[in-house]
């Protein structure tokens, strides 16, 4: 028995749960860069593993105070949510994009995303951009009943769309590559 306490305390456990710490922000970034062009909250994933890894251990062994290290990563999130919402609603306004069909690109991006679900790997991404620019496109249609400038319309929404979509994935990348370098 005397043998099981020794055996016991000589198990490296703040080294286990450091690796297990590293595992979880890999893990969080991995989810979270991949969860930006499904228009899911993948920024705020990034934010929630740095959070959580900052309660346990120090970020760049002590040299960086955690706070600093999380708002920053708050900061990005916020800067990321601004962006899309400027380029990805707003931008297609001087092309006069209706806000009926801003919405209705909106929606059918949520649907197309759900429907693309069964397509492996990137089905939920091309769903996503098929129903924004759908949604937009019959709602245009049928309020300006001309196609040609409906399907305009909503080529200038699927267009603002993929740059949104774009930009914020690659803030939460940059956002990853910040995190992973303050774990180490």
């Amino acid at each position: 028995m005397h043998y099981l306490k020794d055996l016991w305390h000589q198990i490296p456990w703040y080294d286990m749960a450091r690796l297990s710490g590293l595992g979880a922000v890999f893990l969080a970034v991995g989810l979270g860069v991949m969860m930006v062009p499904l228009g899911l909250p993948g920024t705020w994933v990034i934010v929630v593993g740095g959070v959580l890894y900052s309660i346990f251990f120090q970020f760049d062994g002590g040299v960086t105070s955690a706070i600093k290290v999380n708002v920053v990563l708050v900061g990005l999130a916020v800067f990321g949510e601004i962006v899309e919402f400027g380029v990805g609603t707003l931008g297609s306004k001087p092309l006069n994009v209706s806000n009926g069909a801003i919405v209705c690109a909106f929606i059918g991006g949520i649907v197309g995303a759900i429907v693309g679900v069964p397509i492996f790997l990137i089905g939920s991404l091309i769903g996503l951009f098929i129903g924004a620019f759908l949604g937009a496109l019959i709602y245009e249609w049928a309020t300006l009943n001309n196609f040609g400038r409906a399907f305009v319309n909503a080529g200038a929404v699927l267009a603002t769309r993929m740059v949104a979509t774009f930009l914020k994935t690659t803030l939460a990348v940059g956002m990853g590559v910040y995190l992973i370098f303050k774990v180490f």
